[in-house]
């Protein structure tokens, strides 16, 4: 949906990539609805930029703080998923107790040398015993994702070399 602004809102559940997978935490930890992703273009110094900001609300049932992501990039589509991942990597760290024996937990840490990261690492047998389904699904939304992401950074990529080049014909 555009708004009047020209502000896109989604909750980016229409493939599979990381707003899924985020999703798919969130519900398993108990959020009733998915999150909408408010992504607007935007141009500085002749460059096409995109933001998109996502805010996980405030638990309804445990009063777990609101959790909110703001990315700039420079395409709407790897702008999404970094921001999902991000907020995966947030909601992760902010609540291990919740992942540390669920799929989710195998959800990479921003930091590999952390503590929690490690403990979580530790239990992959638990968690592949008690759900081999669950961690076959998980790991391969998670691959899926982060393999649109890349395309998605590479479309960005090309277009800002194309944008580079033609600047530099014009000068």
């Amino acid at each position: 949906m555009i708004d009047e602004q020209g502000h896109v809102h989604s909750a980016c559940l229409h493939w599979d990539g990381l707003p899924r997978c985020l999703w798919e935490i969130l519900s398993a930890a108990g959020y009733p609805q998915p999150p909408l992703y408010d992504g607007h273009d935007f141009m500085e110094d002749g460059v096409r930029h995109c933001s998109v900001m996502i805010v996980i609300p405030q638990h309804p049932l445990n009063g777990w703080e609101p959790i909110v992501t703001q990315v700039i990039r420079h395409r709407l589509l790897d702008t999404w998923e970094t921001t999902a991942m991000r907020a995966m990597t947030t909601f992760c760290s902010q609540h291990p107790l919740e992942v540390v024996l669920s799929v989710f937990g195998l959800f990479p840490a921003h930091d590999p040398a952390n503590p929690l990261w490690l403990d979580r690492m530790a239990n992959v047998d638990t968690i592949a015993t008690l759900d081999p389904v669950g961690v076959l699904q998980m790991t391969a939304l998670c691959l899926d994702g982060l393999y649109h992401l890349q395309t998605f950074q590479r479309y960005a990529t090309a277009q800002l070399v194309d944008q580079a080049q033609a600047l530099h014909l014009t000068v």
